[in-house]
């Protein structure tokens, strides 16, 4: 991996003061960094992290986005992939999320190859960790009862649902709409970061959910009263 970093160039280069920023301005900054790696602007997301980095020295956040953009120049796929994991572990509140996205590139850095099989071995190895299920086995839950409504309910009451890929938790959402459930559907949504609401796909679902619930309130609206 090559280290291509150069904070005092960066701050040179910089739109942003080289004086102290407040915290309120770091994650402005952070947000627009995450816009640029999405849309596959590396240097842009690259310099807009070191800004963050030459304010905060401990943002891991920074750190993350630095050497994911260092690794894209080499492995764009690769790099987008360990992106959006990180984003699917911080929108879950999963502990130490950071700590393990660090851990996975120090571990890319020695051997490139692993990647693949590493990402699978760590989403086995969390389990123990993660007070939940796996969507994976709640799917096989709902195949074997052929209820969806009775599965989630355990699972709400008992459990939590835990997502390790975006294509999943879409699917999720999805189902909770078609099972009448789309007020729930939308309080998922609620719970997740701004930059991944604003997300296409999950503001189509969204959508699709309020349509569901406003057309539901005007059928019990027009309901005769006893």
């Amino acid at each position: 991996m090559s280290k291509k970093v150069l904070k005092n160039d960066v701050a040179k280069k910089s739109n942003f003061s080289n004086d102290k920023i407040t915290s309120k301005k770091i994650v402005y900054i952070l947000s627009k960094a995450k816009r640029a790696f999405l849309n596959q602007q590396y240097d842009i997301a690259m310099n807009l992290y070191n800004e963050v980095i030459i304010n905060n020295t401990d943002s891991k956040e920074a750190k993350i986005g630095i050497l994911l953009c260092d690794i894209a120049s080499d492995n764009e796929e690769q790099a987008q992939k360990i992106f959006e994991y990180y984003q699917i572990l911080k929108a879950q509140k999963i502990k130490d999320s950071a700590d393990n996205i660090l851990n996975i590139i120090n571990l890319l850095d020695k051997n490139t190859n692993s990647f693949a099989a590493f990402i699978n071995d760590f989403e086995e190895a969390k389990i123990n960790d993660i007070d939940g299920i796996l969507y994976s086995d709640f799917k096989k839950l709902i195949t074997s009862s052929n209820d969806f409504k009775k599965m989630f309910e355990y699972a709400m009451f008992s459990t939590r649902i835990v997502f390790t890929k975006k294509g999943d938790f879409i699917e999720f959402l999805e189902l909770l709409i078609e099972n009448d459930l789309s007020d729930i559907s939308i309080k998922y949504i609620e719970t997740l970061d701004k930059e991944i609401i604003y997300d296409s796909k999950i503001q189509s679902i969204l959508k699709k959910a309020l349509d569901k619930v406003n057309a539901k309130e005007i059928i019990d609206d027009n309901k005769p009263r006893r």
